[in-house]
């Protein structure tokens, strides 16, 4: 039964890949330039070396891991320019040092729920030169709009109530939240389909696995399904 399960996974996700070509078809000006300026973006950013290269000299325990999404996590905040990040289950910190890469002005404010994680993440965010307030068990007061919301569900599930009445009061119409790992488990799956039909959800991304959501009423309510 696992062989026939794991086969069904791989066979979704190859139709899904082949019907769904990045920027092909897709006619709004906004949604062409993110998928091929920061999606599907191929060219070498100083982060990619940065990253690993701080890991090496603070000798942290964690494997750098994840490196296609944490480049697409880097590459959306510095594309949008984002400068206040919100990120629950922010795990062991790396996805935290590639968001807050682009830009020493950054501020992030972290989540992590898990004791042995948030005290890998503080060794780690501690020789890293940036604004990174970092928080357990449950979402601080937070006064300021966020330009991005990180979320990822493995790490701190969400309920549907939990982002329409705590995370998006806290974005602008220029702001967008990226979720990662939709598709992991059946109630996530259900979550993301809730969450892009909501009247607040303008535009998404439907990248497999990992899922972006923007606010901006000037834009068409359309999802997009890509390759990534």
């Amino acid at each position: 039964m696992v062989k026939v399960y794991r086969l069904s996974k791989v066979g979704l996700r190859v139709v899904y890949k082949i019907r769904h070509r990045g920027g092909h078809g897709v006619h709004s000006p906004f949604a062409y330039s993110l998928i091929t300026n920061a999606i599907n973006e191929k060219k070498w950013f100083y982060a990619y070396e940065d990253v690993p290269l701080y890991l090496q000299e603070c000798k942290a325990t964690i494997k750098n891991k994840g490196i296609k999404y944490n480049r697409l996590v880097f590459r959306l905040i510095n594309y949008f320019n984002a400068k206040n990040i919100l990120e629950i289950g922010s795990g062991t910190g790396l996805t935290t040092l590639y968001a807050t890469a682009p830009s020493s002005l950054i501020k992030c404010t972290c989540v992590e729920s898990s004791k042995k994680r948030y005290t890998k993440a503080q060794q780690l965010y501690s020789g890293w030169n940036r604004d990174i307030n970092l928080h357990t068990s449950q979402l601080p007061k937070i006064d300021e709009k966020q330009d991005c919301v990180i979320i990822d569900l493995k790490n701190n599930p969400l309920t549907f109530d939990a982002f329409v009445l705590h995370l998006f009061p806290l974005c602008h119409e220029k702001s967008f939240i990226i979720i990662k790992n939709i598709r992991t488990k059946k109630q996530y799956q259900a979550l993301w389909k809730k969450l892009k039909q909501t009247e607040d959800v303008r535009v998404s991304f439907d990248l497999f696995n990992i899922g972006i959501l923007f606010f901006d009423k000037k834009f068409y309510k359309r999802n997009y399904r890509l390759n990534f």
